[in-house]
């Protein structure tokens, strides 16, 4: 800035703020130097973190790629030997295969296992009429005759305790014609293959 003295009218004047030193701003300035340096580190991280991240992109373009080429070679090597891999065959051939896995369920499931399991856990003075095993489900409703009511619940603690029941329900009980407890019981059995 230049201010023309009164005396000398051709002289100029000069004032430089910049050079005069102020101790009240000396802090100031330290801080704004600290910040500046910190953006240029935080810009300076944000370019090396977007280098990493494009060179991954490619990696991961190219592995997509590769992918895309071995899908397209066993799609023509299928057509080549006469499979049908549109997304309409897929979606058949998962509701075949669960078809499939049920059917082997039933076959594989075993009554001799499955009866003597029950005995175990049913007490003497305790009779089944009826055992109905629903295997969608895996319950098993137990119908049957007891002594006393005390005879129905160790049946029932019975199936909770053993390995391959679980959840037993006594649905209902009333004393029949004959004296004896008749009762109805929901469990459900974990064993493999039901």
């Amino acid at each position: 800035m230049q201010v023309r003295s009164q005396r000398h009218a051709c002289l100029p004047f000069e004032i430089n703020v910049a050079s005069r030193y102020r101790v009240g701003l000396a802090s100031y300035r330290t801080w704004l130097i600290g910040g500046c340096v910190g953006l240029l580190l935080s810009v300076a991280w944000s370019v090396w973190q977007g280098v990493l991240v494009d060179e991954e992109t490619r990696v991961i373009e190219a592995e997509l790629e590769r992918v895309r080429q071995l899908d397209q070679r066993v799609m023509v090597e299928a057509q080549k030997e006469g499979v049908d891999l549109s997304d309409a065959a897929l979606k058949q051939l998962s509701a075949e295969v669960a078809l499939a896995n049920q059917l082997l369920a039933r076959r594989t499931f075993s009554w001799t296992t499955f009866l003597s399991e029950l005995e175990q856990v049913t007490p003497p003075r305790l009779a089944l009429t009826s055992v109905r095993l629903d295997q969608s489900s895996k319950t098993v409703q137990l119908t049957g005759t007891a002594v006393s009511l005390e005879d129905i619940t160790a049946f029932t603690v019975g199936l909770q305790d053993h390995v391959t029941f679980k959840d037993p329900v006594l649905a209902q009980h009333r004393v029949g014609s004959s004296g004896l407890v008749e009762f109805d019981v929901t469990v459900r059995y974990r064993k493999a293959g039901v």
